[in-house]
């Protein structure tokens, strides 16, 4: 296969990993993209499933991710978010503009370079496993490292999800963490370990608690039942102050499509929910996805709060 082949294949079927390597894009009915085509066709081949945001950037790092197996310096083991993906745990999201970069450790040295991050970080033999034939951080210690090294935010989004997953229990992580007393952001982790919730149950919703305790917005529990006069069933929200009676609520809108029933039935469903929770004297803000990078909608829930608390006997 030629460079000038690969040049123009680049133009249609083909995509350029990093130098050296590609990932077909599609199936190709160009003659001269044959040898691209006997790939795409073939059954043992995935090929790349999205197209824009959040998820294509994720599986961008996948494939860069794979891309390395096999080609890490002796001694590196995959890492922080690239062990994540190894894992099986959620990426929960991805700096504005930021290029896929596998991430790895060594014990003697570090170094960064377009498409890797090699941190130097001493590698104990308990915290190495090999997971599909693929050397990586342990997950207690994938867990540790990402604490230390990313956003509060980001940070307890993963750890919530290890544990709600049944991946550790909260009770390792924070003995893991003690037991393992880094140089450098210890108070960092101590937040992380502060802010874990299992109950949380989505990505989103764990950033959305922690964007609460960043802008100081007080009184939120997660998954509270609501009932009515009666004591007949309403809902189950996903934040709600009881004492000031204001529920904040994560509108995914896949949460629409995934139900049985279509998404106008469950537009409408979700519709008399909120309705039947304003009725009970309830505010309901929802927030999207792009909302919860956001200061502007905390700072409103948070002066809802406020006021409404002013007001109770």
């Amino acid at each position: 296969m030629s460079v000038y082949q690969i040049t123009l294949a680049e133009r249609c079927c083909l995509r350029r990993v990093r130098r050296g390597i590609y990932v077909v894009a599609r199936a190709c009915a160009e003659p001269a993209h044959h040898f691209v085509a006997t790939i795409a066709e073939a059954a043992s081949t995935s090929l790349p499933q999205e197209s824009k945001g959040m998820l294509k950037r994720g599986e961008d790092l996948r494939i860069m991710v794979r891309s390395y197996v096999g080609d890490l310096p002796p001694g590196a083991v995959f890492s922080h978010r690239s062990a994540l993906i190894i894992h099986g745990l959620p990426v929960p999201y991805f700096a504005q503009n930021e290029a896929p970069c596998v991430e790895s450790v060594h014990p003697k040295f570090g170094v960064r370079r377009t498409s890797i991050l090699i941190r130097k970080r001493e590698i104990s033999d308990d915290d190495l496993v090999i997971v599909n034939g693929i050397r990586t951080t342990s997950v207690l210690r994938t867990l540790f490292d990402v604490a230390r090294d990313f956003p509060l935010a980001f940070a307890v989004a993963v750890i919530d999800a290890a544990v709600r997953q049944s991946r550790v229990s909260a009770n390792e992580i924070e003995s893991y963490c003690v037991s393992r007393p880094p140089r450098t952001h210890q108070a960092r982790i101590a937040s992380v370990l502060e802010n874990i919730d299992p109950r949380r149950e989505s990505v989103a919703e764990s950033i959305t608690a922690v964007r609460f305790v960043e802008y100081s917005v007080p009184g939120f529990e997660p998954q509270v039942v609501i009932r009515d006069e009666r004591g007949d069933f309403v809902a189950r929200t996903d934040f709600t102050n009881e004492q000031a009676g204001v529920i904040a609520e994560f509108d995914g809108a896949g949460k629409y499509y995934l139900k049985s029933s279509g998404p106008k039935s469950e537009f409408e469903l979700e519709r008399r929910r909120e309705y039947r929770l304003r009725n009970l004297g309830y505010v309901v803000f929802r927030l999207t996805w792009s909302q919860i990078f956001s200061a502007e909608l905390f700072i409103r829930i948070r002066a809802a709060v406020e006021q409404r608390t002013k007001r109770c006997p």
